[in-house]
């Protein structure tokens, strides 16, 4: 499924490398990021699992996925690491519009990440495209495997 999700979003060279660059940009607002999410997650009282005592844990491993996405080679390795995390959302209860709505919480943030680089236009143009491409191909693989173990 990976291989086809990649080829079906024209994941290139130039698509990996524009995620490289993508990755660097982003890694150091992460942690501004990452906090602003698990603030409005508790807000919203999105599930009991996220509490004090989770909350540090969940943010260290919120800064691997984002990091290990962006340089991802959508191996083996990532593809287990994604199906893991999916699993443990089921286990938890996540509600599936929540993982969704998690999801463009950050992506709208890494956009602004993006818009106020001083990057050229054109490449900017290039970071949203390569961020819509690597969003879609996690969480179609995560949906998917969360589909699958909520029908088994």
């Amino acid at each position: 499924m990976i291989d086809r999700l990649l080829k079906f979003l024209e994941v290139d060279d130039a698509t990996r490398l524009s995620a490289a660059t993508l990755s660097k940009l982003i890694t150091p607002e992460l942690d501004g990021i990452i906090e602003h999410f698990y603030s409005r997650v508790e807000e919203f009282n999105v599930s009991p699992y996220v509490n004090n005592r989770s909350v540090a844990t969940l943010k260290t491993k919120q800064k691997q996925h984002w990091i290990g996405l962006f340089n991802s080679q959508f191996d083996e390795a990532y593809l287990r690491n994604t199906q893991r995390i999916a699993v443990r959302h089921r286990d938890v209860e996540l509600n599936p519009a929540w993982y969704i709505a998690g999801y463009m919480r950050f992506k709208l943030a890494f956009i602004e990440v993006i818009i106020k680089s001083h990057l050229p236009v054109e490449a900017k143009g290039q970071m949203i495209k390569t961020l819509d491409k690597y969003i879609a191909i996690d969480m179609a693989l995560a949906l998917g495997t969360y589909e699958t173990v909520v029908l088994d």
